[in-house]
């Protein structure tokens, strides 16, 4: 394992000193609590506390990361990992991958040349990210986002994809304050949310409860909210500069595709979600620069960096 990388970790408890090596686990010299290291998984979560619904969740993950990544395989990735990833410009020094999932961002940053550390309260989804970035610096970590083993002001930049509107009202700013704590002064930090867009509202005025706010979503119950521009700003403002707000995942590439082949014409849907694979997503980055990405985004991206208190 990365010793560099182990020696930015800290107990989640006093957020003190670097932890110690001992045996198979890690160990806080202030509170003498043991971190079990498990096929070079470092696991917090036996000394954090999820509720029922949390480890509910969290189970829930780790049955979908064996069909997660088949979302994205294509256009998806094609328009969401490098728009993701280009926000964090060249950073010098570890980046934080918070809420990293089976990786397929993670995987990306390798690239930029940095330390990684990745967590994820999934060992399911941490596993696969270890194959994807097999041979990379990257420490996986298993952890609560809203109170990461990570000592304060050691990481150059951070990024976390999908995982703000899964927070509740709370959670959230914990875990925003975390990413905050951990991050130097002036680190950039690229992250999502759910874009409450025309077609929600639009929902939400035809009587869909969920289009807004809800707690099932992608087959399994999972709390999720969609925010607009001023709320997912305000709540970035408390922690961080917003440098820039876009609108990502401008065209809806398999819901098109869907719709061709619901009408009967099967090859068609085909071809055209082969063509935008293979073009469309230039096209949906153009209208990132765009006022359209507001109003069709699915997601919210923000490039913001880590402000004085």
């Amino acid at each position: 394992m990365d010793q560099a990388l182990l020696e930015l970790l800290c107990c989640p408890k006093d957020q003190g000193a670097p932890l110690t090596e001992s045996g198979t686990s890690l160990e806080c010299p202030t509170c003498a609590t043991l971190y079990p290291v498990v096929d070079d998984i470092v696991v917090f979560l036996t000394a954090q506390e999820l509720s029922d619904q949390e480890e509910k969740e969290r189970n829930f993950r780790s049955q979908e990361s064996e069909w997660y990544d088949d979302m994205y395989v294509g256009y998806t990735d094609l328009v969401e990992v490098p728009t993701v990833v280009r926000r964090l410009g060249r950073p010098f020094g570890p980046i934080l991958d918070a809420g990293c999932g089976t990786g397929r961002i993670t995987e990306a940053l390798v690239p930029l040349g940095q330390p990684i550390i990745a967590v994820d309260y999934s060992e399911a989804c941490l596993r696969r990210m270890q194959r994807r970035t097999a041979g990379a610096r990257v420490l996986a970590v298993q952890s609560d986002l809203r109170n990461l083993p990570i000592r304060s002001s050691v990481m150059s930049a951070a990024i976390s994809i999908e995982v703000h509107p899964h927070l509740r009202d709370g959670d959230r700013e914990r875990y925003l304050g975390e990413l905050a704590r951990v991050m130097i002064l002036g680190a950039p930090l690229s992250i999502s949310t759910l874009n409450y867009n025309l077609v929600f509202r639009a929902w939400r005025t035809m009587g869909n409860e969920g289009a807004r706010e809800g707690e099932h979503v992608l087959g399994n119950d999972y709390h999720y909210r969609r925010f607009d521009r001023t709320e997912f700003r305000r709540e970035l403002s408390r922690f961080f500069e917003v440098e820039e707000l876009t609108g990502i995942r401008n065209i809806p590439a398999r819901s098109l595709a869907g719709a061709v082949s619901k009408v009967g014409w099967r090859k068609g849907g085909d071809k055209l979600l082969g063509v935008l694979t293979d073009r469309g997503y230039k096209v949906d980055h153009f209208l990132e620069r765009t006022a359209v990405a507001e109003m069709v985004g699915f997601f919210w991206l923000a490039k913001a960096v880590k402000r004085r208190s």
